[in-house]
């Protein structure tokens, strides 16, 4: 399983996503030639590519996009979006009658990212963190939440551990391959949700 989309390949030489997309293609290249199948996983970015206020292209893509673009790269026989119940599922299946127009992902090839603004893609890297708290959690309930998801909402007031919580050691920022500055980032997560 393999977390693959545009805003995790996206690279030049700045902050985001540094150096990885060569490997990445080199590693799917790899088991494209042993005969390794790849599910990918995270075509969406946990939503923020489906979102022009929170893609770092500053335009939405589309579910369909965003799988195909996954679909095309070597090795991938599979793509595993998130599903939230089955109206989502639907729209989902909708990737199978998309018209190749629809399925059409070239538009990212004129899109520069808006920003240089580190983003957390809840990959983990950041972990343990002393004081319990499941940082890449607390960040994917946050992004989920300030989109309208009442039920990431939920499940963050449902956590063991939340931000407020934070001690603020710096564990986390020096952990992150993407360059989030999570101390402070969890103090903005505390105040939207006020725990």
């Amino acid at each position: 399983m393999f977390s693959l989309n545009p805003m995790y390949d996206y690279t030049d030489e700045s902050e985001y996503g540094r150096g990885e997309a060569a490997d990445r293609m080199e590693l799917l290249r790899e088991f494209e030639r042993a005969g390794i199948g790849v599910s990918a996983m995270k075509p969406f970015a946990g939503g923020q590519l489906l979102d022009a206020a929170q893609s770092p292209f500053g335009r939405a893509l589309t579910r369909t996009q965003c799988i195909q673009y996954a679909l095309d790269k070597p090795g991938v026989v599979t793509v595993l979006p998130g599903v939230h119940g089955l109206s989502d599922l639907h729209d989902l299946l909708g990737y199978l009658d998309a018209t190749p127009e629809e399925r059409d992902y070239s538009e990212l090839a004129s899109m520069a990212p808006q920003s240089r603004e580190a983003r957390c893609v809840y990959c983990n890297h950041c972990q343990p963190c002393p004081a319990g708290i499941q940082v890449g959690l607390v960040n994917k309930y946050y992004d989920l939440a300030r989109v309208g998801d009442e039920l990431a909402a939920e499940h963050y007031r449902n956590l063991e551990h939340h931000v407020g919580e934070c001690v603020g050691c710096g564990h986390c920022d020096s952990r992150c391959p993407f360059g989030v500055t999570q101390s402070v980032r969890m103090r903005e997560i505390a105040a939207y949700f006020g725990m």
